[in-house]
């Protein structure tokens, strides 16, 4: 039996009414037996617990030039966003961050695959890797050495979401070229892209999703094609080096500073009225407020009487007015300030003078501190402003500390690996550098031995620790006695740490001085110290 679209079927064990079940027509809303012990009210749930209070929903769609103009328009204008961007890009890549190859010699060995010259490998392909990267010939136009070219890649990603990366190799120079992510474009009717392929935001794309060309705005419907995979190379030769991401399908970069593209701009709104403010006050040399018994005359009567040389005559005798214009334009001519002579029972005051006001310092710093948050970086950090207690500072550093180490890793995987596997190939069909068994993993596909070799990682200089030496007996403690003498760390790892430059180097240079100091008859000083 049904009632008003409701089935009616048995009785309730609670208050022996009967049970509804069914859907009210028109509405998602339909009660629902639970169990047999009562009736629930059933709805989707968005989110929003009370009409109204959430708003309605958006599913943003990202206009990746729009927020690329916008963001780069933030780091102009506003000084918050260009401090903490800079510094960030600072930190991450420093000066260039350094080759540090590691290939897998257990697993080659464990495949069959002598690799015992390891160590002789890391040294040659990390000392070329350095000085490739140092020369402005590697990079394209030759404007730049290829470290500096990564801190532009990395700064032009994290301002405007993406960066084209195409590695060139001809005439025996392997080159780096960045093409900003705004002249990618998609040509009309999808024309250009092979059989099969389709262009999305100016990436043609196969049926996986795979990126096989990068379409660049030449000019009016004219784009070049530059596919991402050299065939002889099996290798990347072109990629995106993304800033962010939004969600998955979305195949384009973000601004990491789009969520506070608003925030920035009232915030520097906010900025400039207090100087504003700050400077018109600042011109104000005084006022002169007059009492319900006052005639509304200025009190410098006299004085200005004997400025012009007057010697008396009443206030007719020079030509002023009682609201003392003449005093008024004169302190502006001579200072650049002004003078007023309020009238009876008025007073200058600034809006929302008094309670409720926040101080510039205040609303500034809290919101500087909350985009600092939503990009990743410790405010302090950004701002270089380290005045927080130790315990406050150490947190700060080992958070710090841990994003300086993921963000490496993701400038690793995304940029500085695939230029490295593409060098080192070069090197390999050169002749330079030799690896066993890496040509016959090339020609057959071996993926595993070829990843074993082309294993690395990119460091450079850490945030420092606020008191070393409390650090490194905390790790002894934690070590215990059985291991109080065994060392913690090595000279290449040490070096590292203090951006000492290459271990290596460093104690062949410190044995040429030592050999050169024992030739020209300089002993080694015997320093005893004695017990106390």
């Amino acid at each position: 039996m049904k009632i008003l679209g409701f089935e009616i079927g048995g009785k309730s064990k609670i208050d022996n009414t009967p049970k509804l079940t069914g859907t009210v027509p028109n509405t998602e809303a339909s009660f629902e037996p639970v169990g047999s012990w009562g009736r629930a009210y059933t709805k989707s749930f968005d989110g929003e617990k009370n009409f109204g209070e959430v708003g309605p929903i958006i599913n943003y769609r990202p206009d990746y030039i729009g927020l690329r103009y916008r963001s780069w328009q933030a780091y102009l204008e506003s000084d918050i966003a260009k401090t903490i961007l800079n510094r960030f890009s600072v930190w991450i890549i420093d000066k260039g961050l350094r080759l540090e190859a590691e290939p897998k010699t257990k697993l080659l060995n464990k495949i069959g695959i002598d690799f015992s010259d390891s160590e002789g490998f890391n040294d040659i392909i990390e000392s070329r890797f350095s000085v490739w990267a140092k020369s402005n010939l590697s990079s394209y136009d030759e404007n730049q050495p290829f470290n500096e070219l990564a801190k532009e890649a990395f700064k032009n990603a994290k301002i405007g979401g993406d960066v084209v990366v195409i590695l060139r190799y001809k005439d025996g120079k392997f080159t780096v070229q960045l093409i900003d992510g705004a002249h990618i474009g998609s040509p009309f009717g999808n024309k250009g892209a092979n059989d099969g392929n389709k262009i999305i935001n100016g990436i043609e794309v196969d049926e996986k999703g795979k990126h096989i060309a990068y379409h660049i705005h030449k000019s009016l419907n004219n784009y070049e094609r530059i596919e991402c995979y050299n065939e002889s190379a099996k290798l990347k030769q072109a990629f995106l080096f993304y800033g962010s991401k939004y969600r998955l399908g979305d195949n384009r970069g973000l601004p990491i500073i789009s969520t506070s593209i608003e925030s920035l701009k009232k915030i520097e709104r906010y900025k400039e009225a207090e100087i504003g403010n700050a400077e018109e006050i600042a011109k104000v040399a005084y006022q002169i407020i007059h009492q319900a018994f006052s005639d509304e005359s200025t009190p410098f009567m006299n004085q200005m009487l004997k400025m012009e040389g007057s010697n008396g005559g009443g206030q007719d005798a020079f030509s002023t007015d009682n609201a003392g214009n003449k005093i008024a334009t004169s302190v502006t001519a001579t200072t650049n300030k002004q003078a007023f002579n309020m009238t009876r029972g008025s007073k200058i005051e600034p809006l929302n003078h008094g309670n409720g006001k926040l101080s510039f310092k205040e609303f500034y710093q809290t919101n500087a501190n909350v985009i600092c948050a939503s990009i990743g970086i410790p405010p302090n950090v950004a701002f270089s402003i380290y005045n927080d207690s130790f315990s406050a500072s150490r947190t700060a550093t080992k958070d710090w500390e841990h994003t300086i180490s993921f963000e490496r890793d993701d400038v690793t995987n995304q940029f500085y690996a695939p230029i490295y596997a593409f060098f080192l190939h070069i090197q390999i069909i050169e002749g330079l550098v030799n690896l066993p068994g890496y040509l016959a993993a090339h020609k057959n596909d071996n993926y595993l031995v070829l990843e074993a070799y082309r294993n690395c990682r990119f460091t450079g200089p850490m945030f420092p620790h606020i008191d070393p030496l409390k650090e490194v007996k905390a790790e002894r403690a934690k070590l215990g006695k059985l291991a109080e003498n065994m060392p913690l760390t090595t000279l290449e790892k040490s070096t590292e740490t203090l951006y000492g430059g290459d271990s290596r180097a460093n104690m062949e240079q410190f044995g040429r001085e030592m050999q050169e100091a024992i030739d020209n008859g300089i002993e080694e000083e015997q320093v005893i110290i004695e017990d106390e």
